[in-house]
């Protein structure tokens, strides 16, 4: 009988301990969290940092390069790669176009299609975004006509059906396995609520209001990118920002905190010279926001990456890039918006597509792009990287994998 009680209760510590160190984690998180919220708000002198041009070398803010190699396939075909729409776990990697979502291993092979487009149960439409939960396994995708699927991680399978928040959606993060932060444009100039938390039954939990309403005479207008992406992740906060708007905030139970405040000045669009605020006037919006910057943020351990355009006229296809140094509170512009590749000797890196985490920055580029660069500078032998070797113009993108300092 003492030999039961004893085996019971290291059967009970063992279980209790588990659970004691799952919740210490849990704490551990939401104080790193709160700490890190404490801190902020913090502003962003970037209309000064527009006077400043500075020379960025790879080697200035990364310890080493990789490119990966995603295997081309009949199957896996990929086209072009949006910022939103791109995850990577321990496992694999997970890539959606408009009406696919492909999965492939770590190194680059191609694995399967996750659900397909159509009318049925575990089918989409216009793909909109995609989220992976790699702790409950799951990848979650939000489509056109109010669809929102689940899918297994490891077997492709569909799992469930979601119930979308009030009508179509843009944008959203899942907080845990059961409940999303949904971001909603404001495309009519009357949407009131900017953000939902939200099960995925379709139950709001708490609404985040949008304090910058304007009047339409008639109908909705968007200016947007399929790159754009409006929530972010950085160490267990979810982040949104609108490219309207100059201020990052970390969404918590209590409401939006305030992360960032981007200092644009004169380059920060002003509100009655937005395109839904002139009512489309295509012409009337590429004279009066030709000077105005829209710019993404994506945020590592050591910087801020600032990828920017202009909102329009002839340099709004332009794609260019300052930066923030968190340690010493400096943002400058990038010199010829191009940071020099002098660690392989290889690509350029301009306008990254996101940070996987706090150290991984990532972009992609079409390999008929890689062999138009190797033509044009011969003296880089860039074919002949070894992880290169043998490319095809036809071969799927390749990813430039950049492994930051810590």
């Amino acid at each position: 009988m003492k030999k039961f009680h004893i085996l019971w209760l290291c059967a009970f510590l063992y279980t209790y301990g588990g659970y004691a160190k799952q919740q210490l984690s849990a704490t551990n998180e939401k104080q790193t969290v709160e700490k890190q919220i404490a801190q902020y708000p913090i502003h962003i002198p970037f209309e000064k940092g527009m006077e400043i041009e500075r020379e960025v070398k790879l080697s200035d803010i990364a310890e080493s390069v990789e490119y990966l190699r995603l295997e081309t396939t009949d199957k896996g075909l990929v086209k072009y790669f949006l910022a939103s729409k791109m995850h990577r776990t321990s496992k694999y990697y997970i890539f959606a176009e408009h009406q696919n979502v492909m999965q492939f291993t770590r190194d680059g092979k191609f694995v399967r299609n996750i659900g397909q487009r159509g009318q049925g149960p575990g089918e989409y439409n216009y793909i909109m975004q995609v989220d992976v939960d790699e702790k409950a396994g799951k990848v979650y995708v939000l489509s056109t006509g109010k669809r929102f699927n689940v899918y297994d991680l490891e077997t492709g399978e569909f799992l469930e059906s979601g119930k979308m928040i009030h009508g179509q959606l843009n944008s959203f993060l899942m907080q845990n396995d059961s409940t999303m932060i949904a971001y909603k444009d404001n495309d009519n100039g009357q949407v009131k609520t900017l953000a939902y938390s939200a099960t995925l039954s379709g139950n709001v939990l708490h609404e985040y209001p949008r304090h910058e309403l304007f009047e339409v005479e008639r109908g909705g207008y968007m200016v947007g990118s399929p790159h754009d992406f409006y929530l972010s992740r950085y160490h267990g906060m979810i982040n949104l920002k609108e490219y309207e708007n100059d201020t990052v905030f970390t969404v918590t139970p209590e409401g939006l905190k305030k992360r960032y405040i981007i200092d644009t000045g004169k380059y920060g669009i002003k509100l009655e010279h937005t395109f839904p605020a002139l009512n489309g006037n295509e012409e009337a919006f590429n004279r009066l926001a030709a000077e105005y910057m829209r710019y993404a943020v994506l945020e590592t351990e050591h910087y801020l990456f600032l990828p920017y355009t202009n909102w329009a006229g002839p340099k709004k296809n332009r794609p260019k890039m300052a930066m923030y140094d968190k340690r010493t509170g400096e943002c400058y512009r990038v010199k010829n918006d191009l940071i020099e590749d002098d660690l392989t000797k290889g690509l350029y890196v301009y306008f990254p597509h996101c940070a996987f985490d706090e150290h991984t920055l990532v972009l992609a580029f079409d390999a008929a792009h890689i062999h138009r660069v190797a033509e044009r500078n011969p003296d880089l032998d860039l074919l002949n990287h070894p992880q290169l070797k043998g490319l095809d113009e036809e071969d799927n993108p390749v990813l430039m994998i950049v492994h930051l300092k810590r």
